[in-house]
């Protein structure tokens, strides 16, 4: 079984990792190239729902913080937990942003004039 799905939807990539997984660098990389699947060589909008996920490897952060291959990259989670999990985002090159509500951030990554900033959204 995987540890996450992943699909396209009008226009933006979505990524759901299974409650209870541990990112690891290998289900990182899975990840990474089922995305590239739907988007090929242009780069989208992603969402990642991220609820529940028990941690993230240092080699599945380092791999994830350079991967490249997005516009914008919102992260959603339910708590702090989820929120301390998705620190590892500071370091990506790619704009990204941690929210609580799945529509604030689908407003964020449809809004190309929202500042870039890696701050968290309440």
């Amino acid at each position: 079984m995987d540890s996450f799905s992943a699909h396209l939807d009008r226009g933006i990539l979505r990524l759901r990792w299974n409650r209870g997984v541990e990112i690891t660098h290998s289900a990182a990389v899975a990840a990474a190239r089922a995305l590239a699947e739907f988007h090929g060589p242009t780069a989208l909008p992603l969402l990642v729902h991220m609820h529940g996920i028990t941690g993230i490897t240092p080699e599945a952060r380092v791999g994830m913080a350079a991967y490249r291959g997005f516009t914008r990259v919102a992260l959603v989670g339910a708590d702090a937990v989820d929120e301390v999990m998705s620190g590892f985002s500071h370091r990506s090159p790619t704009t990204t942003r941690y929210f609580t509500s799945e529509s604030e951030a689908l407003t964020w990554l449809r809004d190309s004039s929202t500042a870039d900033r890696q701050t968290p959204a309440r």
